[in-house]
């Protein structure tokens, strides 16, 4: 069987790279498009649903679904974990959500400005009453710039999104807390304090083909070539190839035999990112020593000049009083019971606080950034919200200024 993704050495979680690259007004994009097959039947046949609640898993870039706002407690999805603490459903009317069914055309790509297609052929080229049906695609592309992303959609794309969002915003605000707790202590999940995302509208695609890459500073350009033959319910891993000339991570999918001709695959993500203010959740306090060489490096959320000259400064810790000495890192997870471990234990040392971190660096995402801002700047609040839309507008004014933009909208 033909393969159906690629890994590199990157520095970065592909994840990471995929979404600062390809940030879009299209929303927020995912490495892994796929349905959790491990999700009741309904979202494995029809992927995410509006009024999901979840988090974007670092180390694969997928969405791990929680529980969904909108389904009562006694739906297949809450069948097993339960809900959080004083859930209520909310209910949506038939006009509440917008349907565009052919919202993006079959052969599009979006990528950054340093993926420049070349040439290529595509049957919506030549019939433009054919752009929403499959046909053979061949895309050669030149890789410029230390990072970049592409997306293929071969077969188009379907666009929904909610249209009261009211509804949803007043619900994250006042239950923020109660879904965390839900997070840590039912499903045990090891989360950041401002990743937590629900889920407000999407792009769903049949077929799809994505990459990232990074490369070394002063390296020339390198080319990629992308193909697929005509699709219908065939084996998507054997239809569509990438032969490129550096290397670069790159997926296919659905894979065999999970191809159903059901837009049920998830490219982008739209919706409100949550965060609570630090402590709000609990702390842990432990008696502990770490090697005064260790360092573990944390990229700022704000990596990119894009957001740097938006903001005027990078991303500030949410301490009131930082201490510059004291090591950024991410967190080493050690037993606690065990002291042959590699963190030695001094009776000497004062008590140190652990605080949550997630399993690996959190990905790039914009609205983390809005959100520490709104912390920061209003110190009686305990929750922020923020709507991908709030960026996305956002990134259409900077397509104005005049520095180099990573994007495409």
């Amino acid at each position: 069987m033909p393969p159906t993704s690629h890994r590199t050495d990157m520095a970065y979680s592909p994840q990471d790279v995929y979404a600062r690259r390809l940030v879009s007004c299209r929303g927020y994009p995912l490495w892994t498009p796929e349905p959790n097959m491990n999700l009741p039947d309904v979202y494995i046949r029809e992927g995410l649903k509006i009024g999901d609640v979840g988090v974007v898993v670092p180390e694969d870039g997928s969405f791990d679904v929680f529980f969904n706002v909108c389904l009562p407690d006694t739906h297949a999805l809450h069948r097993e974990t339960g809900v959080p603490d004083n859930f209520t459903p909310v209910p949506l009317g038939g006009r509440d959500i917008a349907r565009f069914p052919k919202a993006e055309c079959a052969g599009r790509i979006i990528s950054t400005s340093s993926v420049a297609r070349v040439r290529g052929t595509d049957a919506s080229d030549e019939d433009p009453e054919r752009r929403t049906q499959p046909g053979p695609l061949n895309y050669e592309f030149t890789l410029s710039a230390k990072e970049g992303a592409v997306l293929i959609l071969p077969e188009g794309a379907e666009h929904y999104y909610l249209r009261n969002e009211r509804l949803f915003m007043d619900k994250a605000i006042r239950e923020a807390v109660d879904w965390y707790n839900f997070a840590e202590q039912r499903l045990g999940r090891i989360i950041s304090h401002d990743s937590l995302y629900l889920i407000t509208g999407f792009y769903k695609a049949r077929s799809w083909s994505l990459a990232a890459y990074q490369r070394g500073a002063g390296a020339g350009e390198a080319s990629a070539q992308f193909k697929a033959v005509q699709v219908g319910r065939g084996n998507i891993a054997a239809s569509y190839t990438w032969e490129t000339t550096h290397g670069m991570d790159w997926r296919v999918g659905p894979e065999d035999p999970y191809y159903n001709g059901i837009a049920n695959q998830t490219v982008f993500i739209e919706g409100f990112k949550i965060a609570v203010r630090e402590g709000i959740l609990g702390k842990k306090r432990v008696n502990v020593k770490a090697f005064p060489s260790v360092r573990t490096y944390c990229p700022e959320l704000s990596s990119g000049p894009w957001f740097s000259n938006l903001w005027g400064r990078g991303s500030r810790s949410n301490d009131s009083t930082p201490n510059p000495e004291a090591p950024r890192g991410i967190g080493i997870a050690f037993n606690m019971d065990d002291n042959e471990g590699n963190l030695p234990i001094d009776e000497s040392e004062d008590d140190i606080t652990i605080q949550r971190f997630p399993r690996a660096p959190k990905p790039f995402h914009p609205s983390d950034i809005i959100n520490q801002h709104l912390l920061q700047e209003v110190p009686s609040a305990t929750v922020a919200v923020t709507h991908d839309s709030q960026w996305t507008m956002l990134l259409k004014r900077v397509r104005q200024m005049p520095f180099p933009q990573p994007f495409k909208c």
